[in-house]
């Protein structure tokens, strides 16, 4: 190895160029609104109680009534990455968890405006400055002026941001809902408000399902949402905040699962150990910190994902239940008129029974449902055709539909004719089977998943179902008589509301 002999040693400076601060408000914070965010969240690290943010066509003032600032704090205000906050995480007089931690929020201005002007009183001392990009690039040194001013016994402590010659426009409605999620507006002794009227939390829809964790880093508590079927969130995903203001919506996988229920999943979730980037705006993902939050929320989500998929499947049960009942009533009332096209079976010409569980010698009765695990207790040959759906499906699993987890099995007595009909999970594209005297109705055919969304076309397929299984049955070999009995039938069963 080459020998080295120094003789004489110098030092070269370390300069940054003035552009990159420019660069750090302009590309750092690219969406608009950030500086909202950062000049609010630093009056409440000013132990503020009230921040008023009026938005005109010509400026914008952001108004606290926080500590202010002393000269002193003026420079510290203006240091690039000043590590204050994070030596001091407690805010003096509400001991408030201070948000900032990189000391370049005061700079998100610059992606919205070329000047903006702050005023600031702290005690005794008053002073106002203007920051103007291209005045400040031409100066050779790093430096801002500063006025200082008379005290205004009136006013008291704050900080005044004015923004002018902003070159974007601003719709109120959405700077309200930005300000409601990225600014602790929940805290006790802290409001803020956009031209006069008073930021709110955003209206959560939806049953909220709470948890409380403890990691080896911090707490994460929050709540999942579940929204209303018919309801759709604004923004896909769950709200994760860090010291109560949001960073980002996260997914969590969610946009790529086929499970049932997972459209219906939002949230708030608070984790405020969580390391997140400079711009505020993502978390550090590689970090032990994010790794174990993600995979506890996950878990939280699947166990929401399986009591959604439980209340489905009872829900599917019992609508199955319904609507075969529903169907069988009116197939017991229509088969009164073709009494002749069963031979050796006397038709009963009575009403039906008034009760499901009603026995009247001229009516017809319909049993109690009964709920069984299905594909079990299969006749062979419906065993047999279902293994060859399975085959044929092989690997494409349920329906992500929720058609639920039991078959229904209810008997329509007419006279001395017993009609069993059993709802059942076959796979395939059969909508129907016969097999030992019982009908067997596919829960899975497509057109059941389609009438499934209402109730009345739901009975309706059943009857039309049943309807051409029990022609099959009469032995009817001319199609156009067999036809011409289904659709009496049909057309007698449905005749009660005009189908």
């Amino acid at each position: 190895m080459e020998n080295l002999e120094t003789s004489k040693q110098k030092h070269i400076p370390i300069t940054i160029d003035k552009s990159h601060l420019v660069t750090i408000g302009e590309k750092l914070y690219t969406e608009k609104m950030s500086f909202l965010r950062e000049l609010v969240n630093n009056a409440y690290d000013a132990d503020a109680t009230e921040v008023r943010i009026d938005i005109l066509p010509d400026a914008i003032t952001v108004a606290d009534n926080g500590s202010g600032m002393d000269e002193k704090g003026l420079g510290q205000y203006f240091t690039i990455g000043s590590s204050f906050k994070k030596d001091h995480e407690k805010s003096p007089i509400f001991s408030r968890q201070r948000i900032g931690e990189f000391g370049i929020g005061k700079f998100a201005v610059l992606s919205s405006c070329k000047e903006f002007i702050v005023e600031t009183e702290r005690g005794d001392f008053r002073a106002r400055l203007v920051f103007d990009k291209e005045v400040w690039s031409r100066h050779q040194d790093w430096h801002v002026n500063i006025d200082i001013l008379t005290k205004n016994t009136a006013k008291g402590n704050g900080t005044i941001i004015i923004l002018r010659n902003v070159d974007s426009q601003f719709q109120l409605p959405k700077v309200r809902r930005y300000l409601a999620e990225r600014t602790p507006i929940n805290t006790p002794n802290f409001s803020v408000f956009l031209n006069g009227e008073k930021v709110t939390d955003n209206i959560v829809v939806g049953r909220q399902l709470p948890f409380h964790h403890i990691t080896p880093y911090g707490i994460v508590s929050g709540q999942i949402i579940v929204s209303p079927v018919n309801h759709r969130s604004e923004k896909i995903g769950i709200a994760v905040l860090v010291k109560g203001v949001l960073v980002k919506y996260e997914t969590f996988g969610l946009e790529t699962s086929r499970k049932w229920g997972v459209t219906r999943i939002t949230g708030k979730i608070n984790a405020d150990f969580l390391p997140i980037t400079s711009s505020r705006d993502d978390f550090l993902r590689d970090t032990p910190e994010y790794v174990i939050f993600s995979d506890l929320i996950k878990k939280e989500i699947a166990k929401v994902l399986h009591i959604l998929r439980q209340e489905g499947d009872v829900k599917a049960n019992i609508q199955a239940s319904k609507v075969l009942k529903d169907a069988l009533f009116k197939i017991g009332k229509a088969m009164k008129n073709f009494k002749n096209a069963f031979p050796g079976v006397q038709v009963p010409m009575g009403e039906a029974a008034l009760s499901e569980f009603s026995k009247t010698s001229d009516g017809y009765e319909i049993s109690k449902a009964e709920f069984l695990d299905f594909q079990t207790n299969l006749d062979p040959e419906i065993q047999k055709r279902l293994a060859e759906n399975k085959e044929k499906k092989k690997g494409r699993g349920r329906p992500s539909a929720i058609l639920g987890n039991k078959s229904v099995v209810r008997t329509l007595k007419v006279a001395n004719l017993d009609i069993a009909v059993r709802l059942e999970h076959l796979g395939g594209d059969d909508e129907s089977m016969i097999a030992s005297g019982v009908i067997y109705i596919n829960l899975d055919h497509p057109l059941y998943r389609t009438y499934q969304k209402n109730d009345e076309q739901l009975t309706q397929h059943i009857a039309r179902i049943l309807t051409k299984e029990l022609t099959l049955q009469t032995g009817v070999k001319d199609a156009e008589q067999a036809f011409a009995l289904q659709a009496g039938l049909l057309t007698d069963a449905l005749k009660d509301k005009g189908a």
